[in-house]
């Protein structure tokens, strides 16, 4: 398993260890550059101060140190050699600069004036040699003095030099290692308060919400969005817990219906006509527990997209109209009106069969929940980006604190909870729907002081093109 806290010490470690390594090369380059610069300024020293004893008539001191190269490098470290023309060592300060190299190129340009400086193989050394002309009075025949230094000394001391900053790179990385794992843990501990809290959290609990580290910046975010996901899921449950209580009551109140008139028609004798009425009387409870298994089918296919609507240009007005009709022979004394508003542009592409399910469904839950002089009044206003639907009321209405569930699943106020209402899902198929178009509805107090439900369809489609696709079956 990927652990972040590793991850942080060791991207920290690779991140501090590149930077050391880069800082240590760069050091190294210039201490290099810096003790190059040094032997070439002290080989030019040893040459002019040659130059100046040749000039006074003075011999090369010759150094009666050691005789192996070796011995004389850790020594001494100067070897001089003046040459003739031929390149032929005329004097020199050791035995060992009788064998010093002569590089040609170098004593040619020597020969013509130039101080020239170059770097060659000498047996297992690498020497630096500086060369340049011999002044004039000095020794007979003389042309050019050759100054040199073994490079072995600068090279022991460079090494010296890489290894303790390789030392330093490495000791470094350690102590960052360690340091990193200590700041890694510090900065995934709020995350693992976070999760403990998280899974303290039980399902049912109300009101637990994660509290740690919750006034952190970087932390914040989370445990934010972590608390609204909690809050949802408290809804959910809460939701659930209600539409089971609901449901179980609603199932309930017709099976009890059916239970008690059969168990009264077999007590005694009854006679056909009786138990006719009976039957009829179960069949009624049946069709109610029917039209409750298919709201909740329905309400599931469109919720989860099965169910999807096949778009078709459909006048509006006509399909309320049919839906005041439909709904005016069970109005039981109320009014229904529809008042249209520019009747030249209510087409829109719609489901037919849907939108005239919704329209029953707000004209039924009009009628059902309202005195019966109540007057309802679908209204429909065209917009250039939509089209309006507004179905109100001039009854009771219901307290504004209601007015958000009214949409919920098998929502009901307690006043209405009665089995002539139906199984309480009109409104939660009718948003269902409207949702499947895009569109939006909403539940606020009319005018008239009853209950207003708006629709608001927007025009996403040509209404002389539909959408081709298979036609639902509601």
């Amino acid at each position: 398993m990927h652990s972040l806290r590793r991850a942080l010490a060791v991207r920290f470690s690779f991140t501090i260890f590149l930077a050391l390594l880069l800082i240590s090369l760069w050091a190294f380059l210039g201490t290099h550059y810096s003790l190059s610069r040094q032997l070439d300024e002290s080989l030019k020293s040893a040459l002019q101060l040659e130059a100046a004893s040749l000039a006074a008539g003075l011999p090369v001191v010759f150094q009666p140190g050691p005789t192996d190269m070796d011995s004389f490098v850790r020594q001494v470290n100067r070897f001089i050699a003046i040459r003739d023309s031929n390149g032929n060592a005329l004097s020199v300060n050791t035995v060992v600069a009788l064998s010093l190299p002569l590089d040609e190129q170098s004593f040619g340009r020597a020969r013509g004036g130039e101080e020239v400086i170059t770097s060659q193989p000498w047996a297992n050394h690498r020497i630096r040699s500086v060369y340049s002309t011999v002044p004039e009075g000095s020794l007979t025949g003389a042309a050019v003095i050759q100054v040199a230094a073994s490079l072995e000394p600068l090279g022991e001391v460079e090494r010296r030099i890489f290894f303790l900053m390789l030392g330093t790179v490495l000791l470094g990385t350690a102590a960052t290692m360690i340091g990193a794992s200590f700041l890694a843990r510090g900065a995934v501990a709020p995350i693992a308060a976070v999760t403990a809290q998280a899974e303290a959290i039980e399902p049912g609990i109300v009101g637990s919400r994660i509290t740690a580290h919750a006034d952190v910046a970087e932390f914040k975010g989370l445990v934010g969005v972590l608390n609204r996901m909690l809050d949802r899921l408290a809804g959910a449950f809460e939701q659930q817990r209600r539409i089971i209580a609901d449901l179980g009551h609603d199932l309930r109140t017709p099976l009890t219906a059916m239970q008690g008139e059969i168990e009264v028609a077999l007590r005694s004798e009854r006679s056909g006509q009786e138990y006719q009425t009976v039957l009829e009387s179960c069949l009624e409870e049946v069709e109610h527990l029917s039209s409750i298994g298919d709201s909740l089918v329905l309400l599931a296919r469109i919720e989860a997209g099965e169910l999807q609507p096949h778009l078709t240009p459909v006048d509006i007005s006509s399909l309320a109209n049919d839906a005041v009709k439909r709904v005016r022979s069970r109005a039981e004394g109320r009014t229904l009106m529809l008042h249209v508003e520019a009747l030249d542009n209510t087409v829109l592409a719609v489901d037919s069969k849907m939108m005239s399910l919704v329209l029953d469904h707000l004209l039924h839950n009009a009628v059902q929940h309202t005195p019966s002089d109540t007057r309802a009044i679908v209204t429909l206003s065209s917009h250039d980006a939509y089209l309006r639907i507004a179905v109100d009321d001039d009854g009771p209405g219901i307290a504004d604190e209601l007015l958000p569930h009214l949409f919920e699943r098998l929502y009901r106020t307690d006043e209405a909870r009665t089995r002539s209402t139906g199984a309480g899902l009109g409104l939660t198929i009718a948003a269902a729907i409207v949702e499947a178009h895009h569109g939006t509805i909403a539940a606020t107090r009319s005018d008239r002081g009853g209950l207003q439900i708006v629709i608001e369809i927007p025009r996403t489609l040509s209404p002389s093109a539909g959408i081709e696709g298979s036609e639902p079956s509601l």
